[in-house]
């Protein structure tokens, strides 16, 4: 089990070499893979488990753990012996222990050359998120997010941690199109993980992350960052102090600019909302929702990962919860920091029948699972983490 542990936190270890270096690395080389377990498991599992790893965060996946598993089940019927398993990246046949990082490296160089390489996992990919399109059943059981574990971690946020050479995690985000808004139980995104663990450098690669957006002049990522409620993202600067709003309007990247105009006005009003529901003023709360935007305001969480309709099922509002699903059914489906529903949090607390009979009668899910594997009726005996989160949002008052 130690082996185990250690080689997959060798893999963390190793960003710098999977996405920073030209040439490919081997695990072999670490002495974490020189005793006997190490060199076993190294040689039997490294290059499939790393193309497996590789591929969900590049594909990303609805079910993770259910991709690996079927990537896996896929590699057993379809393996070859490893000298077929070819990376097309300019060169010739790679070595058993380095083609799993060269298919890591080879990505990062098709990106940035523009040159299409495929190679043989690629094609069990797209196999494999076909047959898991048509499975409707799967999709619907699958409501937590791709990459993080039971504590609202991500890949991202454990790379935070630790130092890297310049650039090294600005391509791990890239490449893995990782949400850099993910927030973790303890509400900290991965930027805040740098600061606090005083990498300030990798927040900053963060920041480069946001302000290329910026200079791309697409509204959607910028639109995604706000509905989760991240908040670093008119503060942004480049190194020469330049305001990523002056990085728009040099771009005439005009709808953008319009959107970041508006965004302050936004989150102003998303907290006025939020603040209204804690309340329990009605009258206010018709008149905010009575605004074109109001599904984006239902929708969008606070720095707590929480909505509108979160707050308004922890305040035990029958009036409010009915009020604001009329308007936007969608917020049954959006989930806080760990992945619960408004139906989690419904059952949770001491009022819940009736609440909770409007949400199910409105389309909730009862078989969603939050990041801990928990369906919305654990919390109907175990009560206390969502009554601890009543507490926070009276606190908050």
């Amino acid at each position: 089990m130690a082996a185990n542990r250690e080689f997959f936190n060798e893999i963390i270890n190793n960003i710098d070499d999977i996405f920073g270096q030209s040439q490919p690395v081997s695990f072999q080389g670490n002495p974490i893979f020189k005793t006997e377990q190490g060199k076993y498991l190294a040689d039997s599992l490294a290059d499939p488990l790393i193309k497996a790893l590789t591929e969900i965060a590049n594909k990303r996946p609805k079910d993770p753990v259910a991709y690996l598993t079927g990537y896996l089940q896929q590699f057993m019927g379809q393996r070859k012996p490893i000298t077929e398993a070819v990376v097309h990246s300019g060169s010739s046949k790679t070595s058993s222990s380095s083609t799993a990082v060269a298919t890591s490296i080879s990505k990062v160089s098709s990106s940035r050359t523009g040159k299409n390489h495929a190679d043989i996992i690629e094609l069990d990919a797209r196999s494999l998120a076909e047959q898991q399109e048509d499975d409707e059943d799967a999709a619907l059981a699958v409501q937590h997010l791709e990459e993080r574990d039971e504590h609202g971690q991500s890949m991202l946020h454990f790379a935070c941690a630790r130092s890297h050479r310049r650039g090294a995690l600005y391509t791990l985000i890239e490449e893995s199109r990782i949400d850099v808004s993910y927030r973790d139980e303890l509400y900290r995104t991965a930027r805040d993980v740098a600061l606090q663990a005083n990498q300030p450098n990798n927040a900053a690669e963060i920041d480069r992350y946001v302000l290329a957006q910026a200079v791309l002049g697409d509204v959607e990522p910028f639109d995604q960052l706000a509905l989760q409620g991240y908040d670093h993202i008119l503060d942004v600067e480049d190194e020469n102090g330049k305001s990523i709003m002056d990085v728009a309007a040099e771009r005439r990247n005009e709808a953008l600019v319009a959107f970041l105009n508006s965004l302050r006005v936004l989150e102003e009003t998303r907290e006025e909302l939020h603040q209204v529901l804690r309340d329990k003023n009605m009258e206010r709360l018709k008149e905010l929702t009575a605004a074109p935007n109001a599904k984006w305001l239902i929708k969008t969480k606070n720095y707590y990962g929480r909505t509108a309709l979160h707050i308004a099922v922890l305040k035990e509002s029958e009036e409010m919860v009915q009020h604001l699903v009329q308007l936007c059914p969608e917020a049954l489906k959006v989930t806080d920091n760990l992945e619960r529903t408004v139906l989690h949090y419904a059952l949770g607390t001491n009022f819940c029948e009736s609440v909770s009979r409007i949400l199910i009668q409105n389309g909730a899910k009862r078989t969603a699972k939050d990041l801990k594997g928990r369906q919305p009726s654990y919390y109907f005996i175990n009560k206390a983490d969502i009554l601890r989160l009543q507490e926070e949002e009276e606190e908050s008052r």
